[in-house]
């Protein structure tokens, strides 16, 4: 016999093509998969995958397997649901706008865990929440915050600009450097004062609100971005360099809720040591 977590893990490889890619899609450690993939080899007698640098071939009993599986995870899934009873309790949780939405998935992996029969929304900032995701600089002054990790912010270059060959960028570089601005966050903006000061005046070409749209902008070539390390990931073009600053560029995310809440603030304090393990592990995976 096997389990499903098992079939799930093979799944998640054969359609990532990699160990590394399955791991980061299920949140969980790369020995793991390994270690369950073997075993379900072991099980049924049979080489599941051709294993290279470059990643993971089926052969063809994985081919084999694959549709199988799917059709077998997709009934077990429909059998719990027909004995799962509504949901009982919808949770809200704020993401501020400067956090894109991947940067969730271990808490939100964990609040199901945690909390039985929970319906999850996700709501925008100014709506009323139940948790939030956010930097330090969006926490209120009636708000309690857990700190989860904290990061520097570093330069994103566009690959076809010739500032990608420093090994550092110094503020000076950006005078008349095409760049993306963020408003909208507060980092940002006394980096810009910063600048202003010592009269350099970058380019600017866009000014954006959202994550998401900032490292998609560098990548096609639009401009340089100043954005917290962890927003600097799987691009296809765009390189990652610090700049040094008088002051050091970091910032703080946790996960806050209302200090009168006091369900939300026992609820974190008990989650404390799983959810900072949980965004170690991530950041572990996201540096390989």
């Amino acid at each position: 016999m096997f389990d499903l977590r098992a079939l799930k893990y093979f799944v998640a490889a054969y359609e990532e093509g990699s160990i590394t890619g399955a791991a980061k899609r299920c949140y969980i450690a790369q020995p793991s998969i390994s270690t369950a993939i073997q075993n379900l080899e072991a099980t049924l007698g049979a080489v599941l995958f051709e294993r290279a640098r470059h990643g993971l071939t089926p052969t063809a009993d994985g081919d084999k397997l694959y549709p199988r599986a799917k059709d077998l995870l997709a009934e077990s899934n429909a059998l719990l649901q027909s004995f799962t009873r509504p949901p009982q309790r919808e949770l809200r949780l704020q993401l501020a706008c400067d956090m894109p939405v991947r940067r969730a998935g271990p808490l939100i992996d964990l609040l199901y865990q945690r909390i039985p029969g929970m319906q999850l929304r996700l709501v925008q900032e100014g709506e009323a929440f139940d948790l939030k995701l956010a930097s330090e600089q969006h926490k209120r002054a009636d708000e309690w915050m857990l700190t989860l990790w904290e990061e520097d912010y570093v330069a994103l270059i566009p690959g076809n600009h010739p500032l990608r060959f420093k090994a550092q960028l110094e503020p000076s570089d950006l005078h008349g450097a095409p760049f993306i601005a963020r408003p909208e966050c507060p980092l940002s903006r006394l980096f810009a004062q910063a600048l202003a000061r010592q009269r350099i005046q970058p380019d600017i070409r866009a000014s954006v609100v959202r994550e998401e749209a900032v490292p998609a902008l560098v990548d096609m070539g639009i401009g340089i971005a100043l954005l917290p390390e962890s927003h600097c990931e799987g691009l296809l073009h765009a390189v990652v360099r610090p700049i040094r600053h008088g002051s050091a560029l970091k910032r703080k995310v946790g996960l806050a809720c209302r200090a009168d809440d006091q369900e939300m603030t026992r609820f974190i304090r008990q989650s404390k040591q799983a959810l900072l393990q949980a965004y170690a592990t991530q950041r572990l995976r996201q540096a390989a």
